[in-house]
C-alpha cells in the first residue's frame, strides 16, 4: 500500500487509516517504523537523545547483494559523511553555524531583488505562449537557476545542475532501494563533485560574492568542514533548495486554480498571499517523510523502538491531523494555525532555506497575478511525481485566457 501509485497519487485516505488503527507501525516493505500522528511526528523530530540524522542512509543497502554493495562503494561513502542535515552535534552545530550564515533574514532579503527578476522573466516568457507548463516553465527551473548561483556556477552549466538534482534525488526519493536508480545517481553525485572541486579551487584563489567562496574559505583557513563535508553540504544546498521549492511552487499553484474562487481572493486580496502558501504546505507537504536512524533503543508512544532501524516521520500526514486541524483536507485560504505545518521540519534540523523558500513562492505567485491575472487549468491532464518521499506536480498546465 504504501509505494502504491494510489498512494504516490493521493496518499492521504491510508494516512488517515494509519493515524486511526497504527501511528505508530512497523513497515516491512520500507523496513521502517512508521510514525503518522502529528504530536508523534513533531516530538520525534525534535528528540537528539534517541534519533540521529548520522550515517542514516547507509541503512538504504542493508538489503542489497554484496556485488551491488559494491558497486556503489562511491555512493555509500558519501552517505557515511556529515553534512548539515546528516548530522549531529557537536558537528551539526558547527556546520550549521556556517552555512545559515547564507540564509539569514538579511542574507534573504539582499537575494530579493534577483528573486523577483528571475520570477518575472521566467513568467513573462510562459505567459507569451498563452498555455504552458508552470511546472516545466516556471517552478523547476527557477530554485535550480537561484541556487546554481548561490554556489556560483556560470549561467552556461545550470542545466547540469538541473540534471544532477533530479538524478540524486530519483533514489532518495523513491521509496525503494533500487541498484538501477541508486547507479544513477552515484554517477551524478561524481559529475556534481568533480565539477564543484573544481569551483573550490578557483574560489580560493578567486573569492567571489557568492556561498562557495564563503564555503571554500571557512574549509581552508578554519579548518572547519572538511572536503567530504564541504562537498555533501554543496549536495545538500542543491538538491534541498530546488526539489522542495519546486513543490512548494507547482503544489501552490495547483490548488489555487483547482478553486476558481480561491485565485480570484487571492487577486482581490494579495495579502492572503503569505498564508496561501503557508496552508500550501500544509495542505501538500513538499516532503512528504522525514527520516531518521534510531541510535538508542527506547520505548516510545508504548512501542519499544530497537536500536540502528528506521524511523520514517510522516509530515504529509501530521499536516493534515484533525487533532491540529479542523477541516484538515480542505485548503482554506485564512486558516488560522496553517503554519503550525512541519514542512519545514522542526527542532535543530529546521530547514534553513524556508526563508528563501517562501520569498520564491511569494515573487512567482505576485508575479503571476499581475502578469496573467485569468490564469486558469487548461484542461491538459496534470501529473504528480511518482516519488514516495517527495510530493509535487510533474505538469500543471495552464492557459492565460
Amino acid at each position: 500500500m504504501l509505494v502504491s501509485s494510489a498512494m504516490l497519487s493521493d496518499p492521504f485516505p491510508a494516512y488517515a487509516r494509519l493515524r486511526q488503527e497504527a501511528p505508530i507501525a512497523w513497515s516491512p516493505r520500507w523496513n521502517a517504523w512508521i510514525v503518522s500522528r502529528y504530536a508523534d511526528v513533531d516530538v520525534s523530530l525534535r528528540d537528539k537523545e534517541n534519533l540521529s540524522n548520522e550515517n542514516r542512509q547507509a541503512l538504504l543497502f542493508d538489503d542489497m547483494a554484496p556485488e551491488q554493495r559494491e558497486a556503489l562503494a562511491k555512493l555509500r561513502h558519501y552517505y557515511a559523511q556529515k553534512d548539515v542535515i546528516g548530522s549531529d552535534p557537536p558537528d551539526h552545530t558547527r556546520m550549521r553555524g556556517l552555512v545559515q550564515k547564507a540564509f539569514t533574514p538579511r542574507t534573504v532579503a539582499s537575494l530579493q531583488p534577483r528573486v523577483e527578476t528571475l520570477a518575472r522573466e521566467m513568467v513573462e516568457a510562459a505567459v507569451a505562449q498563452g498555455e504552458f507548463d508552470f511546472v516545466a516553465d516556471v517552478a523547476h527551473p527557477l530554485p535550480v537557476v537561484l541556487i546554481a548561483e548561490l554556489l556560483g556556477a556560470p549561467p552556461e552549466d545550470r542545466h547540469l545542475f538541473k540534471r544532477w538534482s533530479s538524478d540524486i534525488l530519483g533514489f532518495q526519493g523513491s521509496g525503494r532501494t533500487a541498484f538501477a536508480s541508486a547507479l544513477t545517481s552515484q554517477q551524478s553525485l561524481t559529475e556534481l563533485f568533480t565539477y564543484m572541486t573544481t569551483l573550490i579551487e578557483d574560489r580560493r584563489k578567486n573569492p567571489r560574492e557568492d556561498l562557495i567562496s564563503v564555503l571554500a574559505a571557512a574549509e581552508e583557513n578554519g579548518a572547519r568542514l572538511s572536503r567530504d563535508e564541504l562537498l555533501a553540504t554543496c549536495n545538500t544546498l542543491l538538491t534541498a533548495g530546488h526539489e522542495t521549492t519546486t513543490n512548494l511552487i507547482g503544489n501552490l499553484l495547483r490548488e489555487l486554480l483547482a478553486d476558481p474562487a480561491h485565485w480570484e481572493a487571492i487577486r482581490a486580496q494579495p495579502r492572503l498571499i503569505p498564508n496561501a502558501i503557508e496552508e500550501s504546505l500544509r495542505l501538500d507537504a513538499p516532503k512528504q517523510r522525514n527520516f531518521r536512524r534510531i541510535k538508542r533503543a527506547h520505548s516510545f508512544g508504548g512501542v519499544d523502538l530497537p536500536a540502528d532501524q528506521m524511523i520514517f516521520q510522516l509530515i504529509g500526514s501530521a499536516n493534515r491531523d484533525p487533532d491540529v486541524f479542523t477541516n484538515p483536507d480542505r485548503f482554506e485560504l485564512e486558516r488560522s494555525n496553517a503554519r503550525d505545518h512541519l514542512s519545514f521540519g522542526a527542532g535543530m534540523h529546521f530547514c534553513l532555506g524556508a526563508g528563501l523558500a517562501r520569498s520564491e513562492a511569494t515573487a512567482v505567485l505576485t508575479r503571476l497575478i499581475e502578469a496573467a491575472p485569468q490564469l486558469r487549468l487548461s484542461g491538459r491532464p496534470n501529473t504528480w511525481q511518482e516519488r514516495a518521499q517527495f510530493r509535487g506536480p510533474g505538469a500543471v498546465w495552464v492557459r492565460v485566457k
